[in-house]
């Protein structure tokens, strides 16, 4: 297949030479790249800079009924688009490793289930074959390590994207029966091979899932900006867990600088006093200009954060 490589690596090494960030995330089209590795089909929007590449309609490949303890888990040396972050994450390491933060991405458990078997058959499972949605899920966790060592292995750290388990999709009470066991044990598998710090990423308002999201064994969650602040502050100064909070990406992307950093620098003053604080912009779209990005770094920057 044609590579984009270095062009992966020159973008997160930009990233860090304009933005100065505290973490670096190597990672492109987080919510496809283990499914198309597994054998699922995506399409990608040429010429369009606003949208990523999606699974196709039909072109998943697990069916309820499958055997799933005996699928085989990409490799991800050789499958699909893995081998292109991996050698991403690889580069940036080498240059960057002693100045900054570098985790590589991977889809989270139920977002990784979704596109492999589709959200509206993933759903009928759990009414019809509930065990099925349980060895699924556990299908996906063993993709994810796969994934995640081979960034260990080259010294990133690993970020887990969840966020087709918002409670926008699902009930808190789903959460807990299918999604929290296999979380755990992802945390618990990425601890012990290493990684000290394993954020766990899932937006929307997860104000109702705070309770099961601090068992999940990820140190560093995240409260988007829809969620109460309050009361996620609350639970992770009392766990001693850290907590990013994020902005609203299209305000960062709309407003002008001087705005965003007003909003930063009161975002930061309600996270001051906390240890584990994190201020974070979500996931900005692509044509977000850069000085409204550093507006968000200077009000950190002020601040001490």
């Amino acid at each position: 297949m044609k590579t984009i490589e270095p062009w992966l690596t020159h973008a997160v090494l930009t990233e860090f030479e304009q933005l100065g960030p505290d973490a670096l995330t190597v990672g492109v089209d987080v919510y496809n790249l283990e499914a198309e590795a597994a054998g699922c089909k995506c399409t990608f929007y040429e010429g369009d800079d606003t949208s990523i590449p999606g699974i196709r309609p039909g072109d998943h490949v697990v069916k309820i009924g499958d055997d799933l303890a005996n699928r085989p888990v990409p490799n991800p040396a050789t499958d699909g688009r893995m081998p292109i972050n991996i050698e991403a994450a690889k580069n940036v390491v080498t240059e960057l490793g002693d100045e900054v933060w570098v985790r590589g991405a991977v889809s989270g458990p139920f977002s990784l289930a979704i596109s492999l078997m589709g959200a509206e058959d993933l759903f009928l499972a759990t009414l019809d074959d509930p065990q099925f949605v349980h060895d699924l899920l556990a299908y996906s966790g063993r993709i994810i390590k796969a994934f995640g060592r081979a960034y260990i292995d080259v010294g990133a750290d690993v970020i887990i994207f969840d966020s087709q388990a918002s409670p926008d999709l699902l009930s808190p009470k789903m959460y807990d029966q299918y999604i929290r066991p296999v979380t755990q044990d992802l945390a618990a598998y990425f601890l012990d091979q290493g990684v000290a710090h394993t954020p766990l990423i899932i937006g929307g308002n997860t104000t109702g899932l705070i309770d099961a999201l601090l068992t999940t064994g990820a140190n560093n969650l995240l409260c988007d900006f829809t969620a109460d602040w309050s009361k996620w502050l609350d639970k992770c100064r009392e766990t001693n867990r850290s907590v990013r909070r994020n902005l609203d990406p299209t305000f960062i992307q709309k407003a002008e600088p001087e705005a965003i950093h007003e909003a930063a620098v009161n975002a930061v003053r309600a996270g001051q006093g906390f240890g584990g604080f994190i201020l974070g912009t979500a996931v900005v779209p692509y044509a977000t200009p850069t000085e409204n990005l550093l507006a968000v770094k200077q009000a950190c920057v002020e601040a001490g954060v």
